[in-house]
C-alpha cells in the first residue's frame, strides 16, 4: 500500500540520518570519518528520496489539498521538498569537493552536515507526526484505492530492498 511504503521509506531515511549523525559525532571527537560513506548516503537521498519518495508523497499531498480545502500545512510541503532537494545538492557538492581533496575547514563541514541532518529530521518528523496522521485519518479507502491507481511505479528501493539487508541497520 502507498502509505505503508512512505512510512517504510521514512524509517530507512532515518537510519541513514543516524549514520550521518554518528559521522558528525566522530568529526566533533576528532575521529576518522568515512567521507565515501557519507557521499553514498547523500547520493541515496538524492536519487531515491527525491526522484521516487517525494513524488509519491506529493501525489498524496496534492490529492489531499484538492479534496480538503484549507490544508495549508500540507500544501507547503511542495516548497519544503524543493528546499530539501537544494540543501541535499549543496551538501552533496561539499562532500564531493572533500573527496576530490579540496580544502574545506572541518568545522564548516561539520556545520553543513549538522544542518543537513537537522533539516531532514525536522521534515520527517513533520510528516510522520503531523501530516501523515491527519491524512490517514481523513482519506477513505476509496481515496487510497484511487491514489494507488495513480502511482505507476513500485520501483524497489536500491538500498533497503532486500529483507535480509534491513536487519543490518
Amino acid at each position: 500500500m502507498l502509505i505503508s511504503s512512505i512510512h517504510e521509506d521514512h524509517n530507512n531515511i532515518s537510519k541513514l540520518l543516524k549514520l550521518l549523525a554518528r559521522n558528525l559525532t566522530a568529526i566533533k571527537n576528532e575521529k576518522t570519518v568515512n567521507y565515501s560513506l557519507i557521499r553514498d548516503a547523500v547520493r541515496y537521498l538524492q536519487e531515491h528520496a527525491e526522484k521516487y519518495h517525494h513524488p509519491k508523497e506529493d501525489l498524496i499531498y496534492h490529492y489531499y489539498v484538492d479534496k480538503y480545502k484549507g490544508a495549508a500545512e500540507v500544501a507547503r510541503l511542495d516548497a519544503e521538498h524543493d528546499s530539501l532537494a537544494s540543501l541535499t545538492a549543496e551538501f552533496a557538492d561539499t562532500v564531493d569537493m572533500i573527496l576530490m581533496d579540496a580544502v574545506i575547514p572541518l568545522d564548516l563541514f561539520a556545520e553543513k552536515l549538522n544542518r543537513f541532518v537537522l533539516c531532514q529530521r525536522e521534515h520527517l518528523e513533520l510528516e510522520e507526526h503531523a501530516i501523515l496522521p491527519l491524512i490517514e485519518k481523513q482519506l477513505t479507502s476509496e481515496d487510497w484505492s484511487y491514489l494507488q491507481t495513480q502511482w505507476e511505479s513500485e520501483r524497489s528501493d536500491p538500498l533497503f530492498w532486500e529483507p535480509r539487508l534491513r536487519q543490518l541497520y
